[in-house]
């Protein structure tokens, strides 16, 4: 027969698992969304030198 702990887990570990893959993918939104923000920053300032006059 199997047990109880195999029927239902213990929701304390299944919260802490939660969180630590939210904490993850967070982490992971944040680095991407700080890519972004310095290839749209290279981009632009590579956009304005080839506009100045030499």
């Amino acid at each position: 027969m199997t047990d109880s702990k195999d029927l239902f887990p213990d929701p304390e570990a299944d919260k802490k698992a939660y969180l630590a893959a939210q904490k993850r993918r967070n982490i992971a939104i944040g680095l991407s969304l700080f890519a972004f923000v310095v290839l749209v920053f290279l981009v632009s300032l590579t956009r304005m030198m080839q506009n100045t006059p030499h």
